[in-house]
Formats: structure tokens, sequence, C-alpha cells
């Protein structure tokens, strides 16, 4: 009887486990996300991220209240992707929110929902729209002129290799696209282009390329060089006979890489990264010149510089002079054979 009430009693419980989280459960979906990046003749790129969330069976949840909070919650997320498409440091970009997660009826989204090579179109999409100013993106190199090479990465493929982006658009407004290439070289290319517009449509990883490429032509766009990613200070510098010490410290909060650079004869660099407030320090070990300048950058910012002369050598103490001990010994050796000799000349003089 006892085991009978028991065994009714876990069955119960388990009841009760079951409706409560039924109850507070939310419902199970996926989300298709499609980007669409536009390249301003300013040098500006806005990008806009649509979203459309739906049930793994393929039915759409846009306007699900509590799908809809729940996406709008994660926003910061979005952000950081999009961030990671032109910089390996998103901290250092220079970038302003124009929308987030803005809900509009008039856009469509497109996703591979059964994995089958075939997309299904969604109407409406949560936007979350972001502007990029360039002239602050370490993918960003001048080519001459106003034409550029800008990089843009799959940041899905770069966190996790097994993800990618599906759906990326690229449009040019007030731009020219000059040239185009993509990494790595066996992805596909895009899937349609217009002279303002390039799609690609991408159903696994091996054909998403992990880099789009462009050159473009952006009058307005002005390098200022990659800005600073900590604020150090060069603590210490030594040359003792060929080896050279510096130590730097960083200054504030914010984790981030260094650069010093030895300059004499022949120039030497180190890349160092100095979490907050960390003093470290780095060594090289052949330095020839007794003379050399040390430079601390961050960035394309020189920090700090030194110039450096080796430490003076030591000066051996004076030797004392010690007395021959060869010619001491011939000199005692030569008085004991010649007091020997005087002795036996005495002697012989004697018996005489």
């Amino acid at each position: 009887m006892r085991n009978t009430f028991a065994f009714i009693l876990l069955i119960l419980v388990s009841l009760l486990a079951l409706h409560g989280n039924y109850s507070n459960g939310q419902p199970s979906y996926w989300i298709a996300l499609n980007f669409k990046v536009t390249f301003n003749g300013d040098g500006t790129v806005v990008v806009e991220a649509k979203l459309h969330p739906f049930t793994v069976e393929g039915k759409s949840l846009f306007g699900d209240k509590s799908v809809e909070s729940r996406i709008k919650n994660e926003s910061a997320q979005t952000l950081g992707y999009i961030l990671l498409m032109f910089s390996d440091n998103p901290r250092l970009l220079s970038f302003r929110v124009l929308a987030d997660m803005e809900k509009r009826y008039g856009e469509s989204v497109l996703c591979d929902v059964a994995g089958t090579g075939k997309m299904t179109k969604f109407d409406g999409a949560y936007v979350y729209s972001v502007m990029v100013y360039l002239n602050t993106s370490n993918y960003v190199s001048l080519i001459n002129d106003s034409v550029y090479l800008v990089k843009v990465r799959d940041s899905f493929t770069s966190t996790d290799p097994r993800s990618w982006i599906d759906v990326i658009e690229f449009t040019f407004n007030g731009s020219d696209l000059l040239g185009l290439d993509w990494e790595p070289k066996f992805a596909q290319g895009p899937t349609s282009r217009s002279l303002k517009s390039l799609l690609w449509i991408n159903y696994n990883e091996q054909e998403a390329p992990d880099m789009y490429i462009f050159e473009v032509k952006m009058p307005g766009l002005k390098l200022v060089g990659e800005p600073p990613e900590v604020k150090a200070t060069i603590k210490e510098v030594v040359l003792e006979g060929t080896q050279l010490r510096v130590t730097v410290q960083n200054l504030e909060s914010p984790s981030g890489y260094v650069y010093i650079v030895v300059k004499g004869t022949n120039t030497q660099a180190r890349k160092v990264y100095l979490f907050s407030r960390e003093v470290k320090e780095v060594v090289f070990p052949y330095v020839t010149d007794r003379n050399v300048t040390v430079l601390l950058y961050s960035g394309d910012k020189l920090l700090e510089n030194r110039i450096v002369e080796a430490a003076a050598e030591p000066s051996l103490p004076a030797l004392r002079k010690y007395p021959n001990v060869n010619g001491v010994y011939i000199t005692i050796i030569a008085i004991v054979i010649f007091t020997v000799f005087a002795i036996w000349l005495a002697r012989r003089g004697i018996k005489k």
C-alpha cells in the first residue's frame, strides 16, 4: 500500500511539473536573417539586418508578442554581428544605430526552412539598421585617390565555422563598384548582379564566402588611420650587452594590443597584448647597436618614444702584481746549488 501511494504521488508531481513547464514555456522558433549593405559615397556604410521568426514547421511568427519582445531584447547581439563584419575589434568602430528592431510590413526575408536548397519567402521583418563610419574600420585600405579596398567579413562563420550568412545584398549609393573578389576562392560568386547591386544566396557554409572584397570609389571617404586600442606607456628600457628589455604598462581599463618598435641598424618589432593595467616586460635578445630608439604604438598612434644607450660596461678591478713564481723557484734552487757547491769546496780545501 505504501509503495502504491508513493507511485501515485510521483505521478502527481510529474504532472504538475509538466503543466508548469507547458504554461511557462516559450514557443520554439527559428529566425530567418538577411542582410542589406549599402556603400555610400560619403564613406559610410548602412547595414540593415532583417529578421523574421518562424516555427520549426515553417509557420511565421511575425507579430507574435512574446517572440517580438525576445527579439527586441536580443538586439545587442545583432549589433555585435554587424560590427564584426567591419573589424576584428568592434569597439574601435564609430557607428550610429538608425533603427532598433523596427517592425516593417513591407519587407520580406528569404530562408531555406527545410534545408532542401529551396528558399521560402516570409513577408514582414524586424529591421535593425546601423550606419558604420568606414574611416574607423581596419578592413579598409586606400588603393589610390578615392578608390578603396573594403573587406566585409561573414561574422557568423568567424564566430562559429558551422554557421554562415544565408542572404546578403550589397548596393552602391553615390559610390562605384570597380572590382570584386571573395575568399576562399572555392566559394561561390554572387547569385545575381547589376550595375549598382550584388546578391549572394548561400545554401551552405562551403558556398558562402568568409570574406567579401570590393574595390569601391567613395569620394567622401578620408582615412584617419587605425585608432589606438589602449593608452600605454614605457616604464623602463634597459640595453645590456646585446639584450634589450622594454617594460610597458596599460594605464587604463580596456585591454588591447600595442606595438613595440626598436629602430637601429636593423628594425625589430613585437606585437603585445596588454590586459587592463597590466605591466609586461618584452625582451629583444639580439640588438647590436649601442644606441637605439624605442617606439610604442597602439593602432596607428605613436604613444611614446625613448632613445636608449647601452649601459656602460663595469671596469675590471686593477690586477695585483705578484712576483713571478717560477723565477722565485729558480732563484732558490740556484742559491741552494751555490751553497752546496761552496760547502763542497770548503771541505775539499780542509782535506788538503
